[in-house]
């Protein structure tokens, strides 16, 4: 599992970043194994305990978030999950260079 942590200096909020790969398994207990080709990157809030990593926000496939270069609203209905640009540009970062 490729995993890392990241501090957003906007927000003062941490994030648990994880990369799912072809073949990966992921969602609820790693029910479902992630068979496409594109990578998916999925963020965890570890204030809360729902999981080893936090509790489960969203997540993107690694093309759609590699295509923007601003921050990112991960739910609009709660208003402190969102990534800062400066955050989100160092997760990008990461990505490219293969996490």
């Amino acid at each position: 599992m490729k995993l890392r942590i990241f501090y957003d200096t906007r927000s003062h909020l941490i994030w648990a970043v994880r990369l799912v790969e072809k073949g990966d398994k992921y969602g609820l207990n790693g029910c479902l194994t992630h068979d496409k080709g594109d990578p998916l990157v999925e963020f965890y809030d570890p204030r809360h305990e729902h999981t080893d990593l936090g509790q489960f926000v969203t997540r993107y496939y690694l093309g759609t978030l590699l295509k923007s270069g601003e921050g990112l609203c991960l739910q609009g209905d709660v208003p402190s999950w969102s990534v800062g640009e400066a955050c989100m540009n160092r997760i990008r970062d990461w990505l490219r260079r293969g996490a």
